[in-house]
């Protein structure tokens, strides 16, 4: 292990109340905050992001005002993303009206004493509220929307209805405040199905199925309030291509990976706080991380052989933590970021790279060792997911074939397409690459990486006359013994 200095001081990109309350957090553990408001192209007052190089403990980050440009160190930076709302009406075969109103539009009227007066008949009004059947709602969504069902139900003269497909209370006090607002008289439904939901110039009706007291119900409202879809801001696109961070299938920052919630994103020193919630669990993370301004790290993670590095950066493109720099002789792998996935070694063009633990020499002798042993099936194995289940398989006394040979990655990224040839090269009857599930792969990209090369290979054999049956590529998580057994069996079968 090595000691590395890093910067104890840390940069929140955004400064609405989500950042403020980040950085409120992150300046009480005793650490230097600079909190800017990010706007692209802007040359106004506010100071911008331009660009972030660096990695770890010593981004670099350009800030740029009114033309002028400083580069500061920060050990950490943190994004408080914005949002906008899209309502959700159309879904529902809605128009928005005086009756059928926004989420957004009921905030408004609840901030202003005249508007609250406004949503009250002469006898009283009654305001039902529908969400989680326009689209999956999110905690966050899910929280707005009752907190203002409460205050309604708080108003004299009016009552709340709530209609929702799948309470999300998986959020810090959530679930007491859906708690309360039962007790408070909110009434809340939660039908299977989207209600029927009719709208006239005059008359509003809500028809469903209670699957409580097992009855169709049917009344009218006098005034609905459409959920809304929370979208990407128009800045996230910039903030991700700046920090090298990757989104989510709806354009979120940070990705569907489950090793990456709730705050962390693919580089580590990135955090990302969507709600003010997460304040607190981003400066602990960066208590644990910069701790005192030294970090102790494994020496040699991975190494580059600056003899052979021409500097044509590929390892920089596609290692998924971003982990490498570079200087004018070579790259430079942060001992701090890297995580020991070896894409970066396997896509090196120049073979420049190796990984501690998991050097070609040794691979190429454990891949030898494995096939030379009579027609084996050679199976690469992800130490975090594919090797447990294996491990798990072998533990139970799974039938496996008796021909099956095991070779230990650190991640099915790590596989050289050189290694696949070599199996069958010295005689391996097939070949399997077992990787982790789309959005499971803790180095983010090494399914992806590894299947890719797969598919390569499977075409060259067909190219040569050769059965593509000899090579596969299955998906395996670690608590998956019986499906490791099963897929491998069903492999060896079309040998």
């Amino acid at each position: 292990m090595i000691d590395i200095n890093v910067s104890k001081e840390v940069l929140v990109v955004g400064s609405g109340s989500t950042g403020l309350a980040a950085a409120e957090k992150i300046t009480a553990l005793g650490y230097k905050v600079t909190t800017i408001e990010f706007m692209p192209g802007n040359n106004a007052d506010s100071v911008n992001l331009e660009r972030v190089l660096g990695t770890t403990g010593n981004f670099k980050a350009d800030l740029v005002k009114k033309g002028e440009r400083a580069t500061q160190t920060f050990g950490a930076v943190v994004v408080a993303p914005e949002y906008t709302r899209e309502a959700l009406n159309t879904q529902y075969g809605l128009k928005l009206s005086d009756k059928v109103i926004t989420q957004t539009k009921l905030e408004e009227i609840l901030e202003t004493k005249p508007g609250v007066k406004g949503l009250i008949n002469g006898n009283g009004s009654a305001i039902a509220f529908v969400s989680g059947y326009g689209k999956e709602s999110k905690p966050s969504n899910f929280k707005k929307m009752f907190e203002a069902a409460q205050k309604v139900q708080n108003l004299e003269k009016c009552k709340a209805y709530v209609f929702v497909n799948n309470a999300k209370v998986g959020a810090e006090g959530l679930e007491k405040l859906f708690t309360k607002g039962r007790h408070d008289g909110v009434l809340c439904f939660k039908p299977e199905n989207m209600p029927e939901i009719k709208q006239t110039s005059n008359e509003l009706t809500i028809r469903t199925f209670d699957p409580v007291i097992r009855k169709d119900m049917e009344f009218s409202p006098d005034y609905i309030v459409i959920e809304e879809s929370l979208q990407p801001d128009e800045k996230t696109d910039a903030l991700k291509s700046i920090l090298r961070i990757d989104t989510d299938f709806e354009g979120f920052l940070q990705s569907n990976n489950v090793h990456r919630f709730p705050v962390m994103t693919n580089r580590l020193g990135v955090y990302v706080a969507h709600e003010e919630t997460a304040a607190a669990n981003i400066a602990l993370k960066i208590k644990e991380l910069l701790g005192d301004g030294v970090i102790q790290a494994a020496e040699d993670q991975g190494v580059v052989d600056s003899e052979k590095c021409v500097l044509c950066l590929t390892c920089y493109r596609c290692c998924p933590h971003g982990a490498i720099s570079w200087d004018d002789e070579a790259a430079i792998i942060s001992p701090v970021a890297c995580q020991g996935c070896g894409i970066c070694a396997s896509e090196c063009p120049m073979d420049a790279i190796q990984i501690k633990g998991f050097v070609d020499e040794t691979l190429r002798g454990n891949v030898d060792q494995a096939a030379d042993s009579g027609k084996p099936i050679v199976v690469f194995c992800c130490e975090n997911s594919a090797l447990q289940a294996y491990n798990a398989a072998k533990g139970v006394n799974k039938d496996l074939p008796e021909n099956l040979k095991v070779v230990h990655i650190p991640c099915a990224g790590k596989v050289d397409v050189e290694f696949i040839w070599q199996s069958l090269v010295k005689g391996a009857a097939g070949v399997v690459v077992a990787a982790c599930h789309e959005g499971n792969c803790k180095s983010e990209k090494g399914n992806t990486y590894a299947k890719w090369r797969f598919s390569d290979i499977a075409k060259r054999l067909e190219a040569m006359g050769i059965s593509k049956e000899k090579v596969g590529f299955i998906n395996i998580a670690s608590n998956m013994a019986d499906d490791f057994a099963k897929k491998i069996n069903e492999f060896a079968l079309k040998l």
